[in-house]
């Protein structure tokens, strides 16, 4: 065998030798998805040792929890000055007893989603994961007219179909990974009800606002308007409410509704998203007859690591085909 040709097989061995070794070391990315959840009710109740199923019989039993119809993190569910008092709540999965979803600082929170790996992943939002994660059912539940009352004339404050703040349920997600993300809601003990989203890029930190009073006038029929936030700058009391131009997919109501029950948005990686949810028109702004369960799941696509070694073949050709040249020329 010629000189060159033991130089080339060398070159192609060593570098062969290295691809494989460099390929056995790739690990392979697995999806990784918390839930957090408040296990503090709106009159300051302590549940995180709540152990009796809330359906018990067959019905949501709202009244176990102190009927709080979503509004949670330690605020008085009778003020509309509410402050949250951040520092005596109880929560589940986030690291610690007292710590918020990603260092949320505002007076509404009830839950929150994180998804880690590159992959995207798959998670549910319900009393019953909250039970077979950390052993406390948590308040999942929210008032059957809260995105949008079903009469439009409950409440004197209305003049048109509306929701109601107090009752509202909202929840943070974040995700490492870039890609569509899909919502999905429903009744747990009953069938037929419909819930309405409204998503914001960002999170609110307003520690006190005024949460009794009705939004979301006319179901965005019209568009997005300063009705579709529950939590506008304008009607923080203390803190920073959001900004309606942060509002990245919502529900339509009225005569030709869209995005009830199953919504989706397009998610960046590293970006917190808000997410307020309620009953459409299954009832009157202050009914809670059942608790709700909220599928979450987004598709992506792990990244694929170019091997160090298939560069360093690459290296070896072109050196032994310079040596070639170089032989030519003298």
């Amino acid at each position: 065998m010629s000189l060159t040709k033991t130089k080339l097989a060398k070159a192609v061995a060593f570098a062969l030798a290295g691809a494989a070794l460099t390929a056995g070391s790739v690990s392979t990315a697995s999806a990784a998805v918390t839930t957090m959840y408040n296990l503090s009710t709106g009159n300051s109740t302590d549940i995180s040792g709540a152990s009796i199923d809330p359906t018990l019989g067959g019905v949501w039993n709202s009244n176990y929890y102190g009927a709080t119809d979503g509004w949670t993190n330690g605020a008085d569910a009778n003020s509309s000055s509410t402050v949250g008092d951040i520092a005596s709540q109880k929560w589940a999965g986030t690291g610690s007893a007292t710590a918020t979803p990603f260092g949320y600082i505002g007076a509404h929170m009830n839950w929150g989603v994180n998804i880690t790996g590159g992959i995207g992943g798959i998670g549910t939002i319900s009393t019953f994961d909250a039970f077979n994660r950390y052993g406390t059912y948590a308040d999942i539940d929210t008032a059957k007219g809260a995105w949008s009352d079903n009469s439009g004339a409950t409440l004197a404050s209305q003049t048109a179909s509306a929701g109601w703040r107090h009752d509202l349920d909202t929840g943070l997600f974040k995700s490492d990974t870039t890609g569509l993300v899909t919502l999905s809601a429903s009744g747990i003990v009953q069938t037929g009800t419909n819930f309405g989203f409204t998503i914001f890029s960002g999170m609110d930190a307003a520690t006190g606002y005024n949460h009794h009073g009705s939004w979301n006038t006319n179901n965005n029929t019209g568009g997005i308007t300063s009705n579709s936030n529950p939590i506008p700058v304008a009607a923080a009391l203390a803190g920073t409410g959001l900004s309606t131009a942060n509002i990245v997919a919502y529900s339509i109501g009225g005569a030709s509704p869209s995005n009830l029950n199953t919504i989706s948005f397009n998610a960046n990686a590293g970006q917190i998203y808000q997410i307020f949810l309620g009953g459409y028109k299954n009832g009157n702004w202050g009914a809670t007859l059942d608790g709700y369960q909220l599928n979450i799941s987004q598709a992506g696509v792990a990244p694929v690591p170019v091997p160090g070694a298939v560069w360093l073949f690459g290296s070896a050709i072109a050196g032994f085909m310079g040596l070639c040249r170089n032989k030519k020329v003298a």
